[in-house]
This record gives C-alpha cells, sequence and structure tokens, in this order.
C-alpha cells in the first residue's frame, strides 16, 4: 500500500504548472496543494488540486512566511517549484524552509544564474568547450564594429529577459542589421543562426549526474518557428545526450533541467542553444514515454533511489496541436485511437475545466 504524501506547488500560477500537477495525478498517493498569487488560474479549476489558496506575494520575507505557514497547516511534505522566479527563491531561502518539509533536488545558485542568463550560458558554453552558436553582447559603437567583423549572417537577436521563443527576430545581411541597431536604444544580444533542426533533452540530475533523461524533436511548429513545438517524436540521439551529460556535468546540476539545442548541418554536431531551469510544457510528453520527472522529483527529495530507465520512442501532440491538425484536416478528429494513446485529449477528457478557463481567458486577452 502506497504511504500518502502530501506535495505543495507553491506556484499554480505558473505557465507549466498544470502540466506538472497533471503528471503527478497519474500517481497514486499524492494530495497535492496549490498556492498562487494570482485568484484565479488553470490549477485552480482541476479536478486534481486536493486544495487551492490565493495569498497576494508582497515580497520574498512575506511569501516565506505564507509557505511557511502552509506548511504547518497541511503537513506538507514534499515542495515543488514549477518555474524559475518561484525556484530561485527556494534556492535562496532553502535553510529557511520549515525543516518538517524537503523540497525537490535543486542546483546551486551559481550554476542557476549561468543557466539562465543567455549572455553568462554563453560565456560558459564557450569556456567549458560546449558547442554553442557564435554569440555577441553588443553595448557600444565599438562592440557593434568588433561584432560586424567577426559574425556571419543571418543571425538572431534574442531578448535577454524573455522565453519560449518570445521577441526573437532573424536578421539576414549586414545592411538590416545596421539599421535595426540605428533604432535600438537599449543592449542587444545575438547569435549566429544554425542552419539545421532543433531538438530537445529534459534531465533530471544529481550533483552532476543525469539520472534520467527523454530526447524530443519537435514537428509542429507553434505560432512562430521559434515557439515551443506542438508535437514530438521521442528518439535516442547519443549525441545530444553527451552534449547534455557535459553541461550538466560542468553546472554540477542537481534537480530538473530542458536544454535547447540544435543540430547544425554544417559542422554535423548538436550545439547547445538555452537551459530551461525549470518544468516545461511537454513534460507531459515525457510521462507519457515513460519518464514522469516531477514524480521522479520528488522521490529523490523523499530519499529514493532513482533507477536508470530507458523511454519509449513515441510520438506525442499537445492539445493545441491536436486543435491545428483538426484546422487543417477536420477528418483528423476522427482518429479516436490517435487521439486518445498519442496526445492530451485523454487528460483534457479526465480534467476538462483547467483547459476551459484557459480558453475564457484567452478570449478574454484577445477580446
Amino acid at each position: 500500500m502506497t504511504e500518502s504524501q502530501n506535495i505543495l506547488i507553491p506556484d499554480g500560477n505558473s505557465t507549466w504548472a498544470l502540466a506538472v500537477l497533471q503528471s503527478l495525478s497519474q500517481v497514486k498517493g499524492y494530495n497535492i496543494f496549490v498556492l498562487s498569487n494570482k485568484n484565479r488560474t488553470a490549477t485552480k479549476y482541476s479536478k486534481y488540486t486536493s486544495h487551492y489558496k490565493f495569498y497576494v506575494r508582497h515580497n520574498e520575507e512575506n511569501w516565506l512566511e505564507v509557505i511557511n505557514s502552509e506548511v504547518k497547516l497541511h503537513a506538507i511534505d514534499i515542495i515543488v517549484p514549477i518555474a524559475e522566479n518561484e525556484i530561485a527563491f527556494f534556492i535562496k531561502h532553502k535553510t529557511k524552509i520549515e525543516h518538517t518539509a524537503s523540497i525537490i533536488p535543486l542546483p546551486e545558485l551559481s550554476s542557476f544564474e549561468i543557466a539562465v542568463d543567455k549572455r553568462r550560458l554563453s560565456d560558459f558554453a564557450k569556456t567549458s568547450q560546449i558547442p554553442h552558436p557564435n554569440s555577441f553582447f553588443i553595448t557600444s559603437e565599438t562592440d557593434t564594429q568588433q561584432v560586424l567583423s567577426e559574425i556571419e549572417f543571418p543571425i538572431l537577436i534574442k531578448p535577454l529577459s524573455l522565453k519560449g521563443g518570445d521577441g526573437i527576430l532573424k536578421i539576414n545581411t549586414k545592411e538590416k542589421f545596421e539599421n535595426y541597431l540605428k533604432k535600438a536604444n537599449h543592449s542587444v544580444f545575438i547569435q549566429e543562426y544554425i542552419e539545421g533542426y532543433d531538438i530537445d533533452c529534459s534531465v533530471l540530475c544529481l550533483n552532476g549526474e543525469i539520472l534520467n533523461h527523454t530526447v524530443q524533436k519537435g514537428n509542429l511548429n507553434g505560432n512562430n518557428v521559434f515557439a515551443p513545438q506542438l508535437a514530438f517524436d521521442f528518439l535516442q540521439n547519443d549525441d545530444v545526450l553527451k552534449v547534455a551529460k557535459q553541461t550538466m556535468s560542468q553546472l554540477n546540476w542537481s534537480g530538473i533541467a530542458h536544454l535547447d539545442m540544435r543540430y547544425d548541418t554544417k559542422a554535423n554536431d548538436f550545439k547547445l542553444i538555452e537551459i530551461n531551469a525549470r518544468f516545461w510544457g511537454s513534460v507531459e510528453g515525457s510521462r507519457f514515454a515513460g519518464i514522469n520527472f516531477p514524480q521522479q522529483a520528488i522521490e529523490l527529495a523523499s530519499g529514493k533511489t532513482i533507477t536508470k530507465k530507458e523511454f519509449e520512442p513515441v510520438h506525442y501532440m499537445r492539445l493545441k496541436g491536436v486543435l491545428k491538425r483538426i484546422k487543417r484536416n477536420p477528418l483528423f478528429i476522427f482518429k479516436r485511437d490517435y487521439l486518445l494513446n498519442n496526445t492530451e485529449v485523454k487528460m483534457f477528457l479526465s480534467d476538462p475545466l483547467p483547459t476551459f478557463y484557459k480558453f475564457r481567458e484567452w478570449l478574454g486577452r484577445r477580446f
């Protein structure tokens, strides 16, 4: 008989909280408590949420008091922060958390700050000899002239403060880049564009060692070519895993992470592009392929030993991908077996209210 555990998700308002919650819902014995600094979120309406509480988050000291109060009130066993802001909070304050609760494994602050900063990650990759696109940071006219003498076009301009492909701009010529710089009134981070394809590696680590992983290659674009993919092929790729192992070892990483990479057709290698030091949108796909990362992170926090496990080479489609395919081909809706066995449709049918809430929220933003 499985012993019941009380699990606290402290940032139920984060983009990826619902995916983690629904992954945990597949494990018997978890009572999931959710905190949020928003009154209404998708996680609030999930049938798998045992308890939902809204608090205004004034500052870190206030939030620490809230966390410890909830830990005591609900006899919380394990805390599972989801997004980078919350993970950073627990890295900084882990020694102040009520001792009766454990936190899932987290990296050291120095490693975390490298991972979440595009500029510092680029410098780290270069120093550690990790394959990485040529990258430059422009803050002055002197920087501009030096970069123009070294860089090859096309290039990508990447906002340092955004994630998920937001704000990325591809520029094909020197002339267009110079015109862009004339209008820009801020520092600019750029990378050479790599001809090839994107591929990702999701990992769970402890002290620099990858305990389990999945590799997934997207095959259905989101809103644009830089947005998160809507469907994936999970596949074995030792070269991708090699780059992930090198990166996580050099960072001495503990916890979960999602590494964005790109295959370089010219160099015939895989280059590290970005690290998402948080849970990710396709975490349900990883569970479908056989690796339930949130569950394994909880088991690590509980003192259990994680067994290395091979993931299944499967195809998986997110619900947005299903809607996109139906829009392109209405007959796709009749592929019942595929929809129930290879997509988020089954989870949607078992727990529909969060998706209806997100749709209503989307309508509000749109209109």
